[in-house]
């Protein structure tokens, strides 16, 4: 409804006509220097202008114009970037195209993988890589990996288990190649033919080998990505018990007056917050082993328990309650995405949100007295009012009042105004399970005017 609208519009069409224009004349004329990364960066302003405000059909077109640009064999590594930033670009709003829209192929990105993450000629100085293409390049097969045809799980299968050995250098590579590629946003109907063809071995190998060794993080993605993608289609019940083992021992939590030997390397606190909280629903034992080792870490979260761990547990609370929040808004959002379709059976319940802002709460509370991680206790308060602010505003008002006549302890008053002004939005908002949250707003406004009148 702007006054320009019209003209706005009539200039983007125009502007998009001739960057199609020209770049159809790059390959007619087999010359890709220098109208390539001219005309590309005119479509990567036109899309931050203007968004994606072309038809589908010039879309894909669009897609797989760069793809065909990354099959020449003779492209150099700068064009092979710039096809790798605008592909990431191009496919960046996932929903807005499904699998029956696109494939791609995973042979061109393979290729291009094995020349940029794995080349050995750069450490000898023998080629010159552009800056960050390697993270060009994952976030582009990132984006890529969800249009991957139906067969390429076999396939991609086919390619690395030759190389796979536990006492191999190369079994690292192997690894990382599958955390990249294989795909898992196969609908229901494919299963068969995506990660039930290997998810039983993937575990058998990750239970036996118990070193922790490098590429373990690489079967911790692709675990975590698998369970998120695929909510409520994998039995993971008997598989709890030796997942939080794992995770509790990488954690590597001091015991007495000794600390245990720093692990080879530690898991992601957000890929392990995610792997738990897509293993929860339909009454799964997910939630009572979380409060399991919820119990068992409790301590380490005091104040007088200082220590590097600290940071990392407190992370831990936080990725888990964003997580939780994420996966709440997926399930119920009025506008479902195609591949995030959780099982009905295992969708979350109003029980299983109680329980889970019941497991982690306490925690939570200890953590505000944290001098170091108090913004993280704060992140985490904030995501769990925002499942059930029945259960976290009153008790923080509660520490709120009787730690303002405190005057051997100030800093608790510190702590908790800190935390209560990142929940002002839950105190005011009323809901149909919390009505209070008004009367504490004035209470609150006055205990601290003295405050602010010195």
């Amino acid at each position: 409804y702007l006054p320009y609208y019209e003209s706005i519009q009539e200039h983007s069409s125009k502007s998009f006509d001739e960057i199609c224009e020209n770049l159809s004349r790059l390959i007619q004329s087999q010359e890709l220097q220098p109208g390539f990364p001219l005309w590309t960066s005119k479509l990567q302003q036109f899309i931050s202008l203007y968004g994606y405000s072309f038809t589908k059909t010039d879309h894909l077109k669009l897609i797989h114009f760069y793809l065909a640009i990354l099959s020449i064999k003779t492209l150099n590594y700068i064009n092979a970037q710039i096809c790798f930033n605008m592909l990431s670009q191009l496919l960046r709003k996932t929903y807005l195209i499904t699998r029956q829209d696109l494939t791609v192929d995973w042979h061109i990105l393979y290729s291009w993988a094995k020349l940029v993450l794995f080349n050995h000629d750069e450490s000898y100085s023998l080629v010159a890589l552009p800056k960050n293409i390697d993270n060009s390049l994952l976030f582009c097969i990132r984006s890529c990996r969800p249009y991957f045809s139906d067969t390429a799980t076999q396939e991609i299968l086919d390619e690395f288990r030759p190389c796979l050995c536990p006492f191999d250098t190369v079994c690292g590579d192997v690894m990382s190649y599958w955390d990249v590629f294989l795909p898992v946003h196969l609908p229901k109907e494919l299963h068969h033919q995506g990660f039930k063809l290997w998810l039983p071995e993937f575990l058998d190998i990750w239970d036996t080998v118990c070193n922790n060794p490098e590429w373990e993080q690489s079967l911790i993605n692709l675990f975590s990505f698998l369970a998120w993608c695929n909510i409520g289609y994998i039995d993971w019940q008997s598989w709890l018990p030796r997942i939080f083992t794992r995770i509790l021992k990488n954690l590597s939590l001091p015991v007495g007056s000794t600390e245990l030997p720093e692990p080879t390397r530690r898991y992601s606190i957000s890929v392990v917050a995610t792997w738990i909280v897509a293993m929860m629903g339909n009454n799964s034992a997910c939630i009572g082993y979380l409060r399991d080792l919820v119990a068992a870490i409790r301590i380490f979260y005091h104040p007088s328990n200082t220590g590097e761990f600290q940071g990392e547990l407190i992370n831990f609370l936080s990725m888990l309650a964003q997580t939780f929040v994420d996966r709440v808004y997926l399930e119920r959002s009025s506008h479902a995405v195609w591949y995030f379709n959780p099982s009905e059976s295992h969708r979350l319940t109003e029980n299983d949100i109680t329980d889970f802002v019941n497991c982690l709460k306490e925690c939570a509370f200890i953590s505000i007295f944290n001098k170091d991680h108090l913004e993280l206790a704060v992140e985490t308060c904030y995501y769990l009012s925002q499942l059930r602010p029945e259960l976290i505003v009153p008790p923080l008002v509660e520490l709120f009042f009787s730690s303002i006549d405190n005057l051997t302890e100030p800093h608790r008053f510190l702590s908790i105004v800190t935390c209560l002004t990142g929940l002002n939005r839950q105190i005011v908002r009323q809901t149909a399970d919390f009505v209070q949250g008004q009367t504490y707003v004035l209470p609150l406004l006055m205990s601290v005017l003295p405050g602010i009148d010195s």
